[in-house]
């Protein structure tokens, strides 16, 4: 073979690669996605979006992001299996992602909310990889009712305390909403410089005071007694709160605070 025809299977060779990593290159995952409308188990709706990757070649970083009315509040907790709520001033955002969809596989992406308005619920979910073109899926959902759950939080003591006397503490957790609370605690956070003598049965105390209230219906309230013993003349100051798995639009009236002074 002459010094020519070898450079020229040589040069072949060399254009036969670059084509096919130039085609490598430019190979793209192709998605589909499709949007469910569903409920979790206490009945809030979910939506899950499914998406599938049709192709050859691996998907990386998907992404997939939901728009909602803003008006919605989540109940997966952010961050909740990759994704992340944020709220805009017209919409409910939440992106979830993983790291990459083989070929040829499928995943579902679930989020669940609580809706606090009865109008149609417009649900978009936009699917994108690295290298994919965007797919986009929309479901419109009728909610025929909603519940709130809103919670207040009294905390009240003995007032004035004395040191190596029974100071008292009472929080009374109000539900003042028409919709059931579920898994509520009252929550004191102990003073400092004071030492735990009793609580309610049903309560568990370390530096907070956490006391299982169970479900709670509209109207009506609960209250646990929770008694220290100063050790130290001054004031004494303690904070009370409510915890629960319930959504609650407004928690500023969760939490409530007391100074005592504490005689010698």
């Amino acid at each position: 073979m002459s010094h020519s025809i070898a450079r020229r299977c040589v040069l072949g060779l060399t254009i036969l690669t670059l084509t096919l990593v130039t085609a490598s290159a430019y190979a793209q995952a192709t998605l589909t996605i499709g949007l469910a409308l569903g409920a979790d188990p206490n009945s809030e709706p979910t939506y899950t979006a499914s998406v599938s990757n049709t192709s050859n070649f691996d998907a990386p970083n998907l992404t997939v992001t939901y728009t909602l009315p803003y008006y919605e509040l989540p109940i997966s907790p952010p961050p909740s299996g990759g994704c992340l709520f944020t709220l805009g001033p017209f919409h409910l955002t939440v992106v979830c992602q993983i790291a990459d969809l083989p070929a040829n596989q499928s995943h579902d992406f679930v989020i669940a909310v609580h809706p606090t308005d009865t109008s149609p619920q417009d649900v978009t979910a936009v699917a994108h990889a690295d290298g994919a073109s965007d797919v986009s899926a929309f479901i419109t959902s009728q909610i025929t009712g909603v519940g709130l759950t809103e919670m207040q939080v009294t905390l009240t003591s003995t007032n004035p305390g004395k040191v190596g006397e029974a100071l008292v503490y009472n929080v009374t957790v109000y539900n003042i909403q028409d919709d059931d609370a579920r898994n509520v605690f009252a929550v004191l956070a102990l003073p400092q410089k004071t030492t735990f003598v009793s609580a309610t049965k049903g309560c568990t105390h370390g530096t907070l005071v956490t006391c299982k209230l169970g479900q709670m219906s509209p109207g009506s309230g609960k209250t646990v007694t929770i008694t220290v013993l100063p050790t130290v003349s001054g004031w004494t100051q303690a904070t009370a709160g409510v915890r629960l798995t319930t959504p609650d639009r407004d928690p500023t009236n969760n939490s409530a605070a007391t100074s005592i002074w504490v005689n010698p």
